[in-house]
């Protein structure tokens, strides 16, 4: 056990599974444990490479269906294990960080749960949309609310897009915090990537298509699976529009209070202002010819 690839696997799994079943398991502060699990596994396969990152996860996996069955199994490699070894394993290349195709799996990754658990559920009343409606319903009584003073059928709808998201946004927060102070110790594998320099596969704008043509044509309003699908595909492009607002205040005077405005109407005005941030996503990726304003971050 003296190969540092195989002590950082074993220190990354443990303590991903210390910080997963401490959240499982009720434990006071448990949502923060479950937000930070995915910073181990960041910590093994940055600075030790794919094989680390794949050991930490397998190992904690092991720990989780030895400790508390294989539900939470499940869970811990869907939310987390699965997607950051496919993040840091598309993301090296020729001793380098590629992040266009780590930054897609965050879309690709949640829509492949939502469809595994759609067919898994597909055989029960009402199906996944059902599934989410009772969960929402158990969650509010739990709270001491009233279900049917709720709209729980628009939470329904949103459910399974809004738990991809924080996923999503942990997976990323984790990986650049992992990576950032890797390369503050010297231990990173590989120099941070420009932000400015990340584009999405080619292929990616019309898969973004192609679901939204499933949800109009296929599923329509009532149905949660496609709507969800979409709008998690979607969250890599919302990615790139924040980090171009970023890049573009970039030198400005009163950046700061530009920003602030900017994250306090995208809390307020949260639908619109999604959809324009998505929107600038799209044209800073596909849609500039030029260098952006603000040069490379």
């Amino acid at each position: 056990m003296s190969n540092p690839r195989w002590l950082a696997a074993a220190a990354g799994g443990l303590m991903a599974a210390v910080l997963s079943l401490w959240a499982m398991r009720g434990l006071p502060l448990g949502f923060a444990a479950f937000w930070l699990t995915p910073l181990p596994l960041f910590a093994a396969g940055l600075g030790f490479g794919p094989g680390a990152v794949a050991g930490a996860a397998g190992l904690a996996a092991v720990i989780h269906a030895a400790v508390a069955g294989s539900l939470p199994m499940v869970v811990f490699l869907a939310a987390f294990a699965v997607p950051t070894v496919l993040i840091v394993v598309t993301g090296f290349r020729g001793g380098r960080i590629e992040p266009g195709l780590p930054l897609a799996i965050l879309g690709l990754w949640p829509a492949i749960v939502i469809l595994g658990a759609a067919i898994g559920f597909s055989g029960t009343p009402g199906g996944l949309d059902g599934a989410l409606r009772q969960a929402v319903a158990q969650g509010v009584q739990r709270m001491g609310g009233n279900a049917s003073a709720l709209p729980v059928s628009d939470l329904t709808r949103v459910m399974a897009a809004a738990m991809g998201f924080w996923a999503a946004v942990s997976l990323s927060v984790n990986g650049t915090a992992a990576q950032s102070a890797l390369t503050r110790w010297g231990l990173a594998l590989a120099p941070t990537p420009r932000w400015s320099e990340v584009r999405l596969p080619a292929w990616y704008p019309p898969l973004t298509g192609a679901a939204a043509l499933a949800w109009l044509l296929v599923g329509g309003e009532g149905d949660a699976v496609s709507l969800s699908v979409l709008l998690v595909l979607l969250l890599p492009v919302f990615l790139q529009g924040i980090a171009a607002v970023h890049r573009r205040s970039a030198g400005r005077p009163g950046r700061a209070f530009m920003l602030g405005v900017f994250y306090t109407g995208l809390i307020i005005l949260s639908v619109p202002a999604a959809i324009a941030v998505t929107a600038f996503g799209f044209y800073e990726q596909w849609g500039r010819r030029t260098s952006p304003p603000g040069g490379t971050t």
